[in-house]
């Protein structure tokens, strides 16, 4: 894998060897050549991830390129490499046609030195954008749009490309590529831009669209402060994450994303470069928290609150899975979530495993919190670790280790669980149900405590679905298809999701879902990822 000693270098030099692979590709026509002109040099052609293992590209020979496909092939599942790239999408929906089992270009996720994958195979475009633009000043997103008008080329936006439901990509787009917006800066007494009040006066870190977690989280750190982000290190903060809602496993505590955002600086599809917060562009500013991303125009920058430095409880709670234990285990999650809730715990469970962090309770309170959990992962001869740590050293050593898979396809189908069900009887035994026909076919279950469960919302304040605000759980399951898929294969798995997204509905109707982590097949999205703000945006 990417050693970090040498890691800055090697991408320098493949991202310079990317840039020049196909130089006739700088011999733009028109419209892309005055494109090009009108944002310094930046538009660049959009080529496949793993095109430099192929020898055929669109039908035509290529040459390979042995020693850039080596690099690729070692780090195909690596979230590092894959974020300096445009085409290094984190999940291979984002990059293939779905709907066209040969309209791709992927390499043996499991395996990728494979040749099946790419010995005498044609390594197609797929949803990747044939060109790209570098964005690096809101005034090459003003060029972009202005572009998109003249010429009727649709816009895709992309940072990393960590979308389970493939919206940083659209076959045949122009793509505005935000990794290099990378300002980072921290005010202890920020004001947004037109406000007076000292009402309005924040401790915040700004973070320009560019910047991911892992980034923004050891930068806060060393500013003394937590920033309350997401679960995976690639996942920008300013970008789909925020404005689609925002969980964090400190959301029961300190809110979602959307909840903890003062300040966006955003170029809207008009082409005027906008700040916007509680003072100007209110509606506006309502809209970004929530309305899903990239909705209402390309987002430069975000500014949101931070908290003091945090000494965290953490639980990690696991132990082997058999065919008896994992419902027993479940059902102690089920029964005990409402009481953990009220404390202010936030994690990921699953069949045999745990992870839990509260902000709220010091060690002695966690043990005793945690003591039923702890007590049967022992009697399965597993593990239970309690301990006291910062955020950064959490996320380093639980986040970072329970990573989701790169470079797969990665389809989530999940349901906010109203808290009220877990209240009774007869809802703990239905949420039960639902957990044991995820297991019966075949999948693990996905269940974020995220919702913010302890925060002092004012009710509409943003445009987020408003199920979050009644809610203990995100419940769901993943399902996925093979890099090597047939048509009727994907067919099977969107129809598996279908079906999931169907028992989700049975279980909590009149909730709704994480736009986030959906099924792109959700019938009813409107109401499942907005609900009633949905006429309103």
């Amino acid at each position: 894998m990417f050693s970090h000693k040498h890691q800055h270098s090697q991408i320098s030099f493949f991202l310079l060897k990317a840039a020049t692979l196909f130089v006739s590709a700088n011999c733009y026509q028109e419209p892309w050549s005055t494109l090009n002109q009108s944002v310094q040099g930046r538009l660049h052609v959009g080529t496949p991830f793993a095109l430099p293992c192929f020898s055929n590209y669109n039908g035509h020979v290529v040459p390979r390129d042995a020693d850039f496909c080596d690099m690729i092939q070692q780090n195909y599942t690596s979230s590092t490499l894959r974020t300096e790239f445009y085409s290094g999408f984190m999940n291979s929906q984002d990059e293939i046609c779905s709907s066209n089992a040969t309209d791709q270009c992927l390499l043996d996720d499991e395996n990728s030195f494979d040749p099946l994958a790419y010995v005498n195979q044609t390594c197609y475009q797929g949803s990747v954008s044939p060109y790209y633009i570098d964005i690096q000043e809101p005034e090459d997103i003003i060029e972009a749009f202005q572009f998109s008008k003249i010429t009727g080329v649709k816009l895709s936006i992309k940072n990393s490309g960590h979308d389970f439901l493939g919206r940083s990509s659209l076959k045949g787009s122009l793509a505005l590529w935000t990794r290099n917006l990378r300002n980072l800066s921290r005010d202890s007494a920020f004001v947004p831009e037109g406000c007076t009040s000292s009402a309005t006066v924040y401790n915040t870190i700004t973070v320009g669209a560019g910047i991911n977690f892992d980034e923004v989280f050891s930068y806060a750190d060393e500013q003394n402060v937590t920033f309350i982000g997401g679960y995976a290190s690639t996942v920008g903060a300013s970008g789909g994450w925020l404005q689609g809602g925002g969980h964090s496993v400190l959301s029961p505590v300190y809110g979602l994303g959307v909840d903890r955002v003062v300040q966006f600086k955003v170029v809207t599809p008009d082409g005027i470069f906008r700040t916007v917060n509680e003072c100007q562009n209110q509606d506006l500013f309502w809209a970004l928290r929530g309305g899903g991303g990239g909705t209402f125009g390309v987002v430069t920058e975000s500014t949101s609150r931070v908290e003091k430095q945090l000494r965290l409880s953490v639980a990690s709670i696991k132990f082997s899975q058999t065919a008896s234990n994992a419902l027993p285990f479940l059902d102690i999650l089920v029964n005990n979530s409402v009481a953990w809730g009220n404390q202010g715990w936030g994690g990921h469970l699953g069949p045999n495993k745990a992870i839990y962090v509260n902000p709220l309770l010091s060690l002695a309170e966690a043990e005793e919190s945690m003591k039923t959990i702890s007590a049967y992962a022992l009697s399965q001869n597993g593990t239970a670790v309690i301990e006291t740590l910062s955020w950064l050293s959490f996320y380093q050593k639980y986040i970072l280790a329970n990573s989701v898979g790169i470079g797969a396809t990665t389809i989530v189908v999940t349901r906010l669980i109203p808290t009220t069900l877990f209240e009774t009887p007869t809802g703990r035994a239905q949420i039960m149900a639902y957990i044991n026909q995820t297991l019966q076919a075949g999948m693990s279950p996905y269940i974020p405590v995220t919702t913010p469960l302890l925060y002092p919302y004012l009710a509409g304040s943003t445009s987020a679905n408003p199920a979050w605000r009644s809610s203990l759980w995100e419940l769901g399951g993943g399902l996925a298809w093979a890099w090597n898929s047939t048509k009727e294969e994907r067919r099977r798995v969107v129809a598996l999701a279908g079906e999931l997204t169907r028992l989700g509905e049975e279980l909590a109707p009149g909730s709704g879902t994480y736009g986030n982590e959906a099924s792109a097949w959700t019938g009813d999205w409107r109401e499942a990822f907005w609900g009633v703000g949905y006429e309103r945006l």
